[in-house]
């Protein structure tokens, strides 16, 4: 189709950098836009790029409208709570988190409220190897549609933030450490459900040893991006520094979580203890 527009051979014209170029550049800087169907493309035609648009800088507690005005030809954004004169007018990409900010757009936002750190089930599993039903409890996950796995995110809300894991996460770890023989509480467990003493602190010390487990690969990813800050040219060193701050708030954030963790132990005790005074009084 490109052959008769393209003055050299397509092959050396639409290479595998050609496209990369070509795709980041329209993924990072396009806008969805509902349009009728086009007979010259296949598959749905949702993507539109709105020139300038990438100059409005993101702000996550920014609300904007946003959307192409039939009326007057134009793709208009539009401030909520409005913008004060000679001040700047930021638009807010959505409720994103800064590894798909990065991804998705090239950079990072400080203080968003949507910052978690993913999860993989590959560690998850190396975490519980030990387990001889880990086979069996993954299976029964994902034919309940509770490991999602999505473009370019590992795990589907299997994350931790500064607050503690996910409430996904949790579950999927709460029926992890059951043991064979309450097999028949996976079910109960799925439903989130609190399914036993032994089995929330099970659940809890998982939770630290992958939270523990991550800040020991975060640290080992720093110490490569600082040892590459000082062989790189300028070009690249912006780059790696975007990804250094990526990296560091997910140091802060398993840091906090494991806090969180430690704390809600306590918690845990002091409530089985003044239970224990209780029975005894009584």
């Amino acid at each position: 189709t490109l052959q008769p527009v393209l003055s050299q051979r397509t092959e050396d014209v639409l290479t595998y950098d050609a496209l990369r170029w070509a795709w980041c550049s329209v993924n990072t800087r396009s806008v969805f836009m509902s349009r009728p169907s086009n007979s010259f493309l296949s598959g749905p035609d949702n993507y539109a790029l709105a020139p300038f648009l990438d100059l409005l800088n993101h702000r996550p507690d920014v609300q904007v409208k946003a959307g192409f005005n039939n009326q007057t030809k134009c793709y208009e954004i539009r401030s909520v709570c409005g913008t004060q004169r000679y001040e700047q007018a930021f638009i807010n990409y959505g409720p994103h988190d800064n590894q798909r900010l990065l991804l998705e757009y090239g950079f990072v936002t400080m203080s968003s409220p949507h910052s978690v750190v993913y999860v993989e089930t590959d560690l998850i599993c190396d975490v519980l190897r030990d387990d001889k039903s880990l086979d069996q409890k993954m299976k029964f996950l994902k034919e309940n549609n509770f490991l999602h796995v999505v473009f370019l995110i590992p795990v589907s809300n299997l994350t931790v933030s500064s607050e503690g894991p996910s409430w996904r996460l949790m579950v999927a770890l709460r029926l992890l450490s059951l043991p064979q023989t309450l097999h028949h509480l996976w079910r109960a467990a799925l439903h989130g459900q609190v399914v036993g003493e032994k089995t929330e602190a099970r659940s809890n010390q998982t939770a630290r040893t992958l939270c523990q487990q991550l800040l020991k690969d975060t640290q080992m990813a720093l110490d490569k991006i600082l040892h590459l800050l000082a062989q790189c040219g300028q070009p690249d060193r912006e780059q790696l520094e975007v990804v250094k701050a990526l990296r560091k708030e997910e140091m802060w954030i398993l840091e906090c979580c494991v806090k969180a963790l430690k704390d809600s132990v306590h918690l845990d005790d002091e409530m089985s203890s003044c239970k224990a005074n209780l029975g005894a009084m009584s």
